[in-house]
């Protein structure tokens, strides 16, 4: 079971989160841009209807070479991976945690998706949150509640999910484990 879902983006809603203590800080070591106001406004919304009044949240931006070291070193899986988090501190109101995304997953699988590399990258960042938030992914209805909040976090940030993209359906709800890799 998963944490409340963050708001559903309506016409009548604000575009600013509710004001809350949240650190962000982000480090590119790629030299890829990225929109790092856009993906520390996507860690406010994710974290929006959390218990969580003050959260620590760093995202690390990397390639898939660094990406492929931490997933074996932590994990002990042996492939690059879109987003790896992870929660250092988790006792309400109080969150520290740590979001590594790959830039070169984001990019591939931007292509496939049939949306910008950003608004892929930026997918990773909301996913990581919500797993510090304390959401799953594994069984179905965990993984349709993620993608749900996924969901409501880009309509709040106004990002049109392509609606080519497999995983938005009902049948990647079904076998969420192939989407591990």
């Amino acid at each position: 079971m998963n944490p409340p879902r963050p708001h559903e983006a309506t016409a009548d809603n604000d575009q600013e989160p509710p004001e809350r203590r949240h650190r962000i800080s982000l480090t590119n070591e790629t030299d890829v841009p990225v929109d790092a106001e856009q993906l520390e406004l996507a860690i406010r919304w994710a974290l929006a209807d959390s218990p969580y009044d003050e959260a620590t949240v760093s995202i690390a931006v990397v390639d898939d070479e660094t990406i492929h070291e931490l997933n074996r070193q932590f994990l002990a899986h042996d492939y690059p991976t879109d987003v790896l988090s992870f929660t250092l501190e988790d006792e309400p109101p109080r969150l520290e945690g740590e979001i590594v995304v790959s830039v070169d997953t984001a990019r591939e699988n931007a292509a496939e998706a049939g949306w910008a590399a950003d608004d892929e990258l930026l997918l990773y960042v909301i996913h990581g949150t919500l797993h510090l938030a304390g959401y799953l992914d594994k069984s179905p209805e965990d993984y349709e509640e993620m993608r749900a909040a996924e969901a409501a976090v880009l309509d709040r940030l106004s990002v049109k999910r392509s609606p080519t993209d497999v995983r938005w359906t009902s049948e990647a709800a079904a076998n969420p484990a192939e989407e591990e890799r």
